[in-house]
């Protein structure tokens, strides 16, 4: 028998209308429901979720998203907005897709960016081959949670030989004043062969209230494509954002990927790249600021099934007040793998003696002819920086933002969008004075 946090999951799922979706779907959704009736929340007593507490998330009793609707104005989303994504932002609040706030237009021709429900009036049949395609998390309790329940999420088609110069903006919004809701989101992300583009996927809910946000991103670069993801989570300081990212990384193809952590009670960021060809290049960048009581968990896999191919990593991490830090990053270099490159490293900076931080680098190299490295360290701020800052007149507070803004640097520049580069860094600023 499924736990209670379980079993509302299992029959939200099955209250959820099928009659316009297509067989697969169905399929998917019934195939994910009977799963759910196996699985149990994570505990302690799992290698892979040794470090987080769940038992919040667990205690607590969440709506289906259609039962906590929030209407903002175009005036109140305006600030949220990128300018550089004037005519190509999908905006999600509470999890349902708001087509009064969103902007599509001036998009190349057949390039795709829409909701789950706009594609059943267009072609659901698009993206059925992605859905599911890897499987590396089949038997996970919330990858299983979003397979039962996902109605919506964004939709991003970009055809062979397409070259997107302004970014794509996903953008959800979240609230839990409008009662403590349960949000599945599953963002499905294909460029073609020779395709270009730029995705910033965001998750923006300051305002204050328990909600839960379980996102699946499904995310398909072709041959000689390229593809930069750069995602920023700063959900209320009270919600949940857990999120399994899966990639898939074909011939002569580069995806470059840099996920900010700021937000969330509880916070699980999971990637898995999958290298399906030679000669890729694949970036997992990150960087979590976090402090009070917050918990955030970051888990990745870089998997290099085919030789000549390169992967880079820098995971950096902030830890303030009472707040607590997880890093697990696995490089696999299979048998095959010759020629590999990678190389890892998480930094983490601590603000304060009760901070704490736990982080497990890992190399596991099957193969002979490799260049791979991995590291990890955790420190403080010195005394002697304090010093040369203060005695060119810089108060104490001050020094200590700067030097940490200094810290985190490294991996906000990696940020091309400069509107969301700029509010970053601002962030990054304010956050450590006081």
């Amino acid at each position: 028998m499924s736990s209670t946090f379980v079993q509302q999951f299992i029959e939200q799922g099955g209250a959820r209308s099928t009659d316009r979706l297509p067989t697969w779907w169905k399929e998917f959704r019934s195939s994910a429901l009977k799963k759910l009736e196996t699985l149990e929340v994570p505990t302690r007593k799992d290698e892979e979720w040794k470090f987080l507490k769940l038992k919040t998330l667990a205690k607590t009793s969440f709506v289906a998203e259609s039962d906590a609707a929030l209407s903002l104005s175009r005036e109140e989303i305006a600030a949220r907005l990128l300018p550089e994504s004037s005519a190509s932002t999908l905006v999600f609040l509470n999890g349902r897709f708001s087509s009064e706030l969103s902007r599509v237009d001036e998009l190349p021709e057949d390039v795709v960016l829409t909701n789950w429900q706009g594609l059943l009036d267009q072609d659901p049949g698009l993206v059925r081959d992605y859905v599911g395609a890897n499987d590396f998390w089949k038997d996970d309790l919330f990858y299983n949670l979003n397979g039962a329940n996902f109605e919506d999420g964004a939709v991003v088609l970009i055809p062979r030989n397409t070259v997107l110069e302004k970014p794509l903006h996903i953008l959800y919004v979240g609230s839990g004043k409008e009662g403590s809701y349960a949000s599945h989101p599953r963002n499905i992300i294909v460029a073609g062969e020779n395709a270009e583009a730029t995705v910033v996927e965001e998750y923006d809910g300051r305002d204050s209230g328990a909600y839960f946000h379980n996102v699946v991103n499904e995310i398909s670069v072709g041959a000689n494509a390229t593809v930069k993801h750069f995602k920023v989570q700063r959900d209320s300081t009270d919600a949940f954002h857990i999120a399994r990212n899966l990639i898939t990384v074909s011939q002569d193809a580069c995806y470059d990927a840099t996920a900010i952590n700021l937000g969330a009670s509880v916070s699980r960021n999971d990637s898995y790249a999958r290298f399906e060809g030679q000669n890729i290049d694949c970036t997992l960048d990150g960087l979590v600021h976090i402090r009070g009581s917050q918990t955030s968990d970051t888990h990745t896999a870089l998997d290099h099934a085919q030789p000549n191919s390169r992967s880079f990593q820098l995971h950096k991490v902030i830890v303030d007040e009472g707040a607590h830090s997880i890093f697990n990053g696995k490089i696999l270099v299979r048998k095959d793998a010759q020629k590999t490159s990678s190389n890892q490293l998480n930094q983490n900076l601590l603000l304060s003696n009760k901070a704490h931080i736990d982080t497990k680098p890992q190399l596991e190299i099957l193969a002979d002819d490799v260049i791979c490295s991995h590291g990890a360290t955790v420190g403080q701020l010195s005394e002697d920086q304090f010093f040369y800052l203060m005695s060119r007149g810089i108060e104490r507070e001050h020094a200590r933002a700067l030097l940490t803004y200094a810290f985190a640097a490294e991996v906000l520049e990696t940020i091309t969008v400069d509107s969301l580069r700029n509010a970053l860094e601002a962030e990054v600023l304010a956050a450590t004075v006081g």
